[in-house]
Parts: structure tokens; C-alpha cells; sequence
């Protein structure tokens, strides 16, 4: 198993992990090209996003931060690349952005991506104990690469489209992409 380049910490935001690029077999490449998607400049997984950063926080209270990131530290954050690959495509209506934390201005759009999924083993024990700590229930995201994006909206176009839940990965899924 691979370890991250560094474990990233966004107050109230994002907490993920740097990763080395991986190599993008052919078949991949022509999928995204076929739906015009552009490869990421950088690669991470992330580990909390969007809606259920801003329940951790929420829950954490005014004091949460530190010890939201002495905890997501304490994990090593081992991981291994898996064979499968998905398209994805997520709109954004004005309920979905609010619901994520988007500020006001930013419009309605649709983003789609290709990513790899992940094994992640300390994903769901650092949910378990997020959950315990905070007495909430956030829902554990399935573990994948972001590796070409593309949106309609310009500022967005190499942006994942943020996956808060295993339900999530599978309702987003446009196909399995394979050889």
C-alpha cells in the first residue's frame, strides 16, 4: 500500500490527502477525450467534502478544529489503486449549491468527471469515530481519484464534483468505463 504526500487540512472545508499521480491506462484517456474532459493538474483523495464537512463542523463547534485535525492526522492514510474507472456527471441546481456551501453568486452548472476508485481502509474507522465523537451520522464517501473533469461553468472546469456518500458515487455514475 501506497501512503499520501501529505495529509490536507482545510478548516471547515476539505480534508484530503496528496497523492502521487498515478499512470492512466489508453482506454481511459479515449473516454475522456470523447466527453471532453480535461486530466486534473493534481490528484487527492479526499477524505471529507462539502455537505459532510460542513455537518462536521457544525457539530464540532467554535473549538472542533483542532482536535477534528488531531484526529485525522492520527491515521497512517495507507491506500491502493483499484482497476475501476467511472464517468460521473452531477448538476448543480441552486438547491444543490446551497446545500453544499456554495456562496450565492456562483450558478447553476453541470460537472462531470472520470475517477479511480480507491481502497482507503481508515476511511471508514476515522467515520466511525467522527460519528461516536460528534454523535452524528455521516455517511462514508467511496474512496477514488478525481483524474479529468470538466463543467459548464468556466471557474469549475477542473473540479471534482463532490461525493459525500457511497449513494452518491452510485447515483453520479453515467458508466463503468473499461477496455
Amino acid at each position: 500500500m501506497a501512503k499520501p504526500l501529505s495529509k490536507d487540512f482545510v478548516a471547515n472545508k476539505h480534508l484530503g490527502l496528496s497523492i502521487e499521480k498515478p499512470e492512466i491506462p489508453d482506454f481511459v484517456r479515449k473516454a475522456a477525450a470523447e466527453n471532453g474532459l480535461q486530466e486534473k493538474p493534481e490528484v487527492h483523495i479526499s477524505v471529507v467534502v462539502t455537505k459532510n464537512a460542513m455537518q462536521m463542523w457544525k457539530a464540532a463547534g467554535a473549538k472542533g478544529d483542532a482536535s477534528i485535525e488531531a484526529l485525522f492526522k492520527t491515521y497512517v492514510w495507507e491506500y491502493s489503486l483499484t482497476d475501476e474507472y467511472f464517468l460521473h456527471e452531477r448538476k448543480y441546481t441552486r438547491q444543490n449549491l446551497t446545500a453544499n456551501g456554495y456562496a450565492e453568486d456562483i450558478p447553476e452548472h453541470t460537472r462531470r468527471t472520470i475517477v479511480q476508485k480507491v481502497l482507503l481502509p481508515d476511511l471508514p474507522i476515522f467515520y466511525a469515530k467522527v460519528n461516536e465523537t460528534l454523535g452524528i451520522s455521516l455517511p462514508v464517501p467511496t474512496p477514488h481519484i478525481t483524474l479529468f473533469a470538466w463543467s459548464d461553468y468556466e471557474p469549475f472546469k477542473t473540479r471534482g464534483i463532490g461525493i459525500n456518500s457511497a449513494e452518491e458515487f452510485k447515483q453520479f455514475t453515467k458508466q463503468l468505463i473499461s477496455q
